[in-house]
């Protein structure tokens, strides 16, 4: 346990020492007039929460102590000081209400002892599992996924049945097939496409994944939960950029690259909430994963802060809960603050695709090594 301890702290250690050294908290501390024994509390939820997070903020927070007028991140505390809004808090240490200061070793064990297993489904392995249904059509009767499949569409049983390996674009799985189709039915391959798209969007619905926990000792697998939402991410941020510059050349199409991009934009919105939300309820319940998280809650905080909000003539937000408590409180709302975050990244994408990189990246960064971290240290092989 005392290994296993140490390896955490050095850790959160390492997160806390990055932050101190933000800017922002640079200015912050500038500002205060601190002195030694004072101690800095670290927020452990940056973000306004009401309406969308359901759970209960953790009640222990991070904190530091002044030492030699300057943040001290070699000794490490945690505290119970009560619920407070801005991101850093100086406490005075001739305060009557000075919290108590419990060393970060002991409440790494506490919370260590109390994690268990089901936080770690984030870094568990999704495994596809195969499926099928019927096809109405005269000459072929089922359509069949496996995920193991070599070919993007297979014809098995004399033509009865077809095979796909990806449910993800039907029309890339017809094309495959539709020459070696024709070359059998004719005519009919025609009403076969008709059959064969509905078939395909009843068994995306179908289809089931298995998620399998991750095991003491394996080494990281691919395919994992946190993983996929990345990969998704990223390929979500291609495809706007990829829309967008097409919508800027000014061709005939414009119209439909336009709606792309907007399209892309709703949906980064309604799924940037409830990845947000998955992450900051699971630091909530445990904050073990919290604290050794700290840097990239910050980073997601300060991400949407950056954004250009004027470009959009709504005020900018203070906090990210202006973003996500005040405009995507639902999914008309979510729609609503997306398109002036599609048409701002028109004016320059290239200028701010930094900003935007930072929001994909750190939706997702805050789990997949720093999970396998944790789980690999406290579940050793």
């Amino acid at each position: 346990m005392k290994r296993t301890s140490s390896k955490i702290s050095r850790m959160i250690t390492k997160g806390l020492s990055d932050l101190v050294k933000t800017r922002q908290f640079i200015n912050w501390f500038s500002k205060q007039n601190a002195k030694d024994k004072d101690i800095i509390v670290i927020n452990n939820s940056f973000i306004y929460r009401k309406p969308l997070i359901k759970t209960t903020k953790n009640k222990k927070y991070l904190c530091l102590q002044v030492k030699k007028s300057k943040p001290d991140t070699r000794e490490i505390f945690v505290v119970e000081p009560g619920n407070f809004d801005s991101d850093f808090k100086l406490f005075s240490a001739k305060s009557k209400n000075l919290p108590k200061l419990k060393p970060l070793s002991r409440e790494i064990q506490t919370e260590i002892s109390h994690l268990g297993r089901l936080v770690f489904v984030l870094i568990g392995r999704l495994e596809d599992v195969p499926a099928s249904v019927s096809l109405n059509h005269k000459a072929v009767k089922e359509l069949r996924f496996d995920p193991a499949g070599q070919a993007r569409v297979q014809v098995l049983d004399d033509g009865k049945t077809l095979v796909v390996n990806q449910l993800v674009n039907s029309g890339i799985a017809w094309e495959s097939i539709q020459s070696e189709l024709f070359d059998s039915l004719g005519n009919d391959v025609e009403s076969l496409r008709t059959e064969f798209a509905a078939a395909f969007e009843k068994l995306q619905q179908e289809a089931r994944v298995r998620l399998v926990l991750p095991e003491a000792g394996r080494s990281r697998s691919d395919g994992t939960l946190i993983e996929k939402i990345r990969l998704s991410v990223s390929e979500q941020l291609r495809l706007y950029k990829d829309a967008l510059q097409r919508y800027q050349k000014g061709s005939e199409d414009a119209a439909v690259h336009l709606r792309e991009i907007m399209r892309i934009a709703y949906n980064f919105a309604d799924d940037a909430i409830k990845v947000l939300k998955l992450l900051v309820s699971v630091a909530d319940i445990k904050g073990i994963i919290l604290w050794s998280t700290i840097k990239e809650h910050f980073d997601v905080a300060e991400a949407f802060r950056n954004l250009p909000w004027t470009k959009s003539h709504k005020k900018r937000p203070s906090r990210l809960g202006g973003v996500l408590g005040t405009r995507f409180g639902n999914a008309n709302m979510a729609r609503s603050a997306a398109m002036p975050t599609a048409a701002y990244l028109g004016v320059g994408f290239e200028k701010r695709k930094g900003t935007i990189d930072t929001i994909a990246s750190v939706l997702t960064h805050m789990s997949e090594k720093k999970m396998r971290y944790i789980f690999t240290s406290i579940f050793p092989p």
